[in-house]
């Protein structure tokens, strides 16, 4: 099976899994993110994530609501067509990749432990 849909099954299997979608079918909550790229580090931040399949040819994005952290050093938006993606022990999401752009970034694996769902 290629990569894509094995990342397309795990991202799905998280949010059921947690239950982290509302009775509206939006997919937004509070979690626990840690990253780690080529030159920095950001451990155990409280942040609000967003998911969505929307889009043609969409096998799921995630999407880092926090303003306050820089995209030129860390990723905030990871398409499950490209970036490796698999539910680790249910408890958490671990997100591998490589931004082939900006190499202050360069190779990075990002955690995600879900907290609670947003509200209705």
């Amino acid at each position: 099976m290629e990569q894509k849909y094995i990342n397309n099954q795990q991202l799905r299997e998280f949010v059921q899994q947690h239950e982290l979608m509302n009775s509206h079918s939006i997919i937004q909550f509070n979690s626990i993110v840690s990253i780690t790229t080529a030159k920095n580090k950001l451990t155990n931040e409280q942040m609000r994530i967003m998911v969505t399949y929307d889009g043609y040819d969409s096998y799921g994005q995630l999407t880092l609501l926090e303003s306050d952290i820089d995209p030129y050093l860390f990723p905030t938006v990871f398409e499950a067509k490209w970036q490796n993606i698999k539910h680790v022990d249910n408890e958490y999401l671990e997100i591998n990749g490589v931004h082939t752009q900006n190499q202050d970034i360069g190779k990075y694996i990002v955690k995600i432990i879900p907290l609670k769902r947003l509200e209705e």
